[in-house]
């Protein structure tokens, strides 16, 4: 075989290498890399609140995180929570309810106050009573009673479900002079 025969074989060989390393498609399937998340990174501020449908009996937990201040620092792998939570907050909480509900009067803050079954309204529910921050409780709990078919409620926060529980129990009974069997509790921070 000749050299130059071995060269031109040998070309041809690299050509059609290129040609096959070249991707057909250029559509990838999954565009997006994966999110990868820090789970040494303290977690953020959450404070959570209970917000009820009167007319459903439907409470719901809403969660936010506040971003932490520069100067903030970590206790318990937890970012602390600002001492005054901005109204607008909660007023957002009270939003998520307005979307689902029929009409966004029927839309209160979870903790109510006494006299509620006869005045169901925004103005006798307590939202600074219906929040639990994630620097001081890991749980928020509700407590209710039956008023026909209206649920009257009190929240609590603990360290368990059983403790935020307990909390609301206490709250409820203690404002409306009540037994309050209707309980239930959801945890403050997000599932991770």
């Amino acid at each position: 075989m000749t050299t130059r025969a071995l060269l031109t074989m040998l070309c041809g060989l690299f050509v059609s290498g290129a040609a096959f390393s070249v991707p057909r498609s250029f559509d990838q399937p999954n565009p997006l890399p994966p999110v990868i998340v820090d789970t040494t990174k303290a977690v953020n501020c959450t404070v959570t609140w209970l917000v009820t449908d009167i007319t459903t009996n439907d409470t719901i937990a809403v969660r936010m995180q506040i971003a932490p201040d520069p100067n903030d620092q970590a206790v318990d792998n937890l970012m602390p929570c600002p001492r005054d939570v901005p109204p607008r907050l909660a007023s957002r909480a009270l939003d998520a309810c307005v979307v689902r509900a029929a009409d966004p009067k029927n839309c209160v803050y979870a903790d109510m106050g006494r006299y509620f079954d006869k005045q169901p309204i925004t103005n006798n529910s307590a939202e600074n009573a219906s929040r639990c921050a994630s620097d001081k409780a890991s749980d928020i709990g509700v407590a209710c009673w039956r008023s026909g078919d209206l649920d009257v409620c009190g929240v609590g926060c603990g360290d368990s479900p059983a403790n935020a529980i307990s909390a609301a129990v206490t709250r409820c009974e203690s404002k409306h002079q009540r037994q309050c069997p209707i309980t239930g509790s959801r945890p403050v921070l997000a599932p991770r």
